[in-house]
């Protein structure tokens, strides 16, 4: 075992710093009075905070490998083979439980997500005339799009691991900041199951519970969050690493495209926050809804996001919200 320099790690660590502020109240208490790294898992993230380099091990033994660095258990975690399309450096892991790694469970959820809002059109689509069932589709992937984008804009803003129900959520979306290129490390299965969990039940209800039309609608639309986080994947690979049918519906704008998901990437992550399709970010950025949004949060309960808190732009973007 070796460490690696200073000046990688330093690097690593300046990366990763929105993942491992989601869990500094506890690690900064458990610092103090910390045990040896090599035998305690707290101490060696006590050690990430320290700035010390984090223990890393050269696999030389596995062509092409990768190792994993995980921020809420020891620094090594894992040695896999690279996915072709993976890019960056060292993947990054800031949920507990997370893995790359792709396991039945995870193929499973997709399949049953994908035939539960299957069903919830395919049933409610013999109540309405065809026209009626295409209009609804189109409206459950706009509403998906739309969906996509809002929800992106409060995980991104809002809450951390600790917030009730959707804490992984938000600890996801703004850890993702920190190593976006993880993301190019997880297979299909692997970046979208967690959603397909919850889009699955939802879309079962939807389609018994709700009229026709609304059903289907929904139905499309949970799907479409399944859909958005692989669109969302994607995008972060080059064109020059994709399949050529992703390039092709990427150039249709009928996935999320690398240039225009790489307008959000970017201090202070305000803007551009659909991930399906994209089409409707230039719309909804015009016309102010998240800045009025956050406006509205904040004379409410006084929250800032983490959009005003940016050091580069967070200024302009505050006074642009207040101003409306």
């Amino acid at each position: 075992m070796r460490r690696r320099p200073r000046a990688a790690a330093s690097l690593l660590l300046t990366c990763c710093t929105p993942c491992v502020a989601l869990h500094l109240p506890t690690r900064r208490a458990v610092a103090a009075t910390r045990r040896p790294a090599r035998t305690s898992a707290r101490a060696a993230a006590a050690a990430v905070l320290d700035e010390k380099p984090p223990v890393i091990v050269t696999v030389d033994d596995v062509p092409d490998a990768i190792v994993v660095v995980d921020d809420t258990k020891p620094q090594l975690v894992a040695k896999r083979r690279r996915r072709p399309e993976a890019q960056g450096p060292i993947p990054t892991l800031v949920l507990p439980g997370d893995t790359l790694n792709d396991e039945p469970h995870m193929a499973l959820a997709v399949a049953a997500s994908f035939l539960a809002s299957l069903w919830g059109v395919i049933h409610n689509a013999q109540y309405v005339a065809k026209a009626t069932t295409l209009i609804a589709v189109a409206a459950g992937f706009v509403g998906a799009e739309l969906f996509s984008g809002v929800f992106h804009w409060a995980t991104d803003n809002y809450g951390s691991l600790e917030t009730p129900v959707f804490g992984p959520a938000c600890a996801a979306f703004q850890g993702h900041h920190g190593a976006p290129w993880t993301i190019t490390h997880r297979s299909t299965f692997n970046n979208v199951h967690k959603i397909a969990r919850m889009a699955g039940p939802l879309a079962l209800v939807a389609g018994a519970l709700m009229k026709p039309f609304a059903a289907i609608a929904t139905s499309v639309l949970l799907w479409g969050q399944v859909c958005a986080q692989e669109a969302h994947r994607w995008s972060h690979v080059p064109p020059s690493s994709q399949p050529s049918f992703v390039r092709k519906l990427q150039a249709c704008g009928l996935l999320l495209s690398s240039e225009e998901h790489g307008r959000h990437h970017r201090s202070p992550y305000a803007e551009h926050y659909c991930i399906l399709f994209g089409g409707l970010n230039p719309l909804l950025d015009r016309s102010g809804i998240f800045r009025w949004m956050e406006k509205v949060v904040y004379r409410w309960n006084g929250v800032e996001p983490n959009s005003w808190k940016d050091p580069i732009g967070g200024p302009a973007v505050k006074a642009r919200a207040l101003g409306l």
